[in-house]
Order: C-alpha cells, then sequence, then structure tokens
C-alpha cells in the first residue's frame, strides 16, 4: 500500500476555481454569437459565399464569437490545467503527465484554431464587397479552405485531446475521492470520442450532433469543477500498488 497526498494549498487553487467558473458565460456567450450570426442556420458558415454577404452586424458577431470561443473553452483552462497537474501527481504521476500534457496541446490548438478563423474572416470580408467578381471567387474559396481546415483539422483532432486529457483526468479525480467529477469528465470523454469517430464512419449528422453536446455541457462540468476547488479540503489517499499501475 502507498500512500499519496493531495494537497489543496498549493498555489493556484483560487486562481483555477475562478476560470474554470468564467468559462461558463464565454462559452454561453459563444454559443449565442454563433446563433445571431447566423441567423440560427449555423450551416452557413460553411459556405464561403453566404459568410462573406453577411451583414455587418452578423459579421461582427461571428468575428467575436471566435475570441469569447478562446476564452470559453480554451485558454481559460490553462490556470486549471497547470494547478490541477501540481496537486494530482502525486495520484498517479504517468497519468497526469500524459493527459495533461493533451490537455495543454487542445488549449493551444483550439485557441490557435479561433484565432486564424478570425483573422481570415476579418480580412476577407473587410475586402470582400469593393473586390473584382474574380477576386470575390477566390475570397470564397480561401474561406471555405479555412474553415474546412480548421473545422476538420484542427479542431478534429483536439477531440482526441479532450478525450485524452478529460479521461485520464476524470480517473484521476475518481482516485482522488472526487468520483462524481471524475464521472462528469469520462463521460465528456466519451463524448468527444463518438463525435472523432462518428465523423471518421462518415456520419456527419451524427458527429456534429455529439459536438453540439460536448460544448453545451461542458460549461456546466466546468463551473462544478470550479466550485468543487473551491471547496477542496486536505485528502489523504491510500492506493495499492496495482491500483497504482490501473490509474
Amino acid at each position: 500500500m502507498t500512500m499519496a497526498y493531495l494537497n489543496p494549498v498549493i498555489p493556484g487553487r483560487k486562481l483555477a476555481a475562478i476560470t474554470a467558473i468564467l468559462s461558463m458565460p464565454f462559452a454561453y456567450l459563444t454559443q449565442f454569437f454563433f446563433v445571431m450570426a447566423s441567423d440560427g442556420d449555423v450551416a452557413i458558415f460553411h459556405d464561403g459565399h453566404q459568410m462573406l454577404n453577411l451583414a455587418s452586424d452578423n459579421a461582427s458577431m461571428f468575428y467575436a464569437a471566435m475570441w469569447t470561443d478562446i476564452l470559453g473553452y480554451y485558454l481559460i483552462f490553462l490556470p486549471v490545467i497547470i494547478y490541477a497537474w501540481k496537486i494530482l501527481r502525486e495520484v498517479n504521476e504517468s497519468l497526469t503527465d500524459i493527459s495533461f500534457l493533451c490537455g495543454l496541446i487542445y488549449c493551444l490548438l483550439g485557441s490557435f484554431g479561433a484565432v486564424n478563423m478570425a483573422g481570415a474572416f476579418d480580412s476577407l470580408y473587410g475586402g470582400y464587397a469593393t473586390a473584382s467578381a474574380s477576386e470575390q471567387a477566390q475570397a470564397v474559396a480561401a474561406w471555405q479552405a479555412t474553415i474546412a481546415g480548421n473545422w476538420r483539422g484542427y479542431w478534429l483532432l483536439e477531440a482526441v485531446l479532450a478525450a485524452v486529457w478529460l479521461g485520464g483526468l476524470g480517473r484521476l479525480l475518481a482516485i482522488a475521492g472526487l468520483r462524481g467529477l471524475g464521472l462528469g469528465a469520462m463521460f465528456l470523454s466519451v463524448i468527444w470520442l463518438a463525435q472523432f469517430t462518428l465523423w471518421h464512419l462518415g456520419l456527419d449528422e451524427a458527429s456534429d450532433a455529439a459536438l453540439t453536446l460536448v460544448v453545451l455541457l461542458s460549461p456546466l462540468w466546468s463551473v462544478w469543477l470550479g466550485i468543487s476547488l473551491l471547496r477542496l479540503q486536505p485528502i489523504r489517499i491510500t492506493a495499492s500498488s496495482n491500483q497504482e499501475n490501473i490509474a
């Protein structure tokens, strides 16, 4: 038998908790902006002609959504990742390192994709109205290539990264005695994997439905995580060597 000590006194707990809680309003604001920008039909985001002919207010909302996306789903989790990595390494060092490395890459890759989309859209939209017909056709093609590369490139890979991160985190939280929170993380992990798998099976609509589900549930889990961190008390964990190898 070995003993591990979950020590919440390590600096960074309140910052991690607050950022986890604050992610929810930014996340739902992103979804609100998406719906308003598209007038309820987000499929138009993949249509270059419709996107570059959006009304200026709709275009501004889409641009804003890319930045709130970063705050709602990506960079805002860096304090959580750093703090949780420090306290959970006592539970299982290897699992913590692997899962939280994936979490870090998820945050950075998703942020890069959102910034790329914001920059490309702003540039293409700004010059579209005054461009010649051939230049407009090129702009439409450029936008569709940009969103395809992000949607089915960066943001599809992030499904795997998020699944590994949340699956590992869920296992670690369960070992640490935060079973409900851990099961919630593992449930989100399963949805991310489903989203990735369904797309590769050619079931695009089912994949998009899984993505919608996970982006709506993740902010709720994040608030739960933040509140749990604020209430966290020192925990001494007893685990056998077999349990550690499985973890």
